[in-house]
């Protein structure tokens, strides 16, 4: 009778667990200044959640204000 108990018991945990399966991912937030004059022209490329590659994390957050959006960082390095 225990082992039936444990068991139903980890099939409900487990079952919980797997509701939390679609959550998405947004991505890192880019580190914007509230002042931008302009970007560095290093090359340090990052990959925008809207799956284009930014030459650099400035470049990203001057694409944002310029047009009002609001990409975040999926990960360092080109798409």
């Amino acid at each position: 009778m225990k082992v039936a108990i444990i068991f139903l018991l980890s099939a409900l945990v487990l079952l919980s667990l797997a509701g939390n399966t679609t959550a998405k991912v947004i991505g890192k937030k880019a580190n914007c200044p509230n002042t931008l004059v302009g970007c560095p022209r290093d090359y340090d490329p990052v990959c925008g959640t809207d799956g284009r590659t930014y030459a650099n994390e400035c470049i990203l957050c001057s694409e944002n204000r310029k047009f009002g959006r609001s990409i975040n960082i999926q990960r360092r390095g080109p798409c």
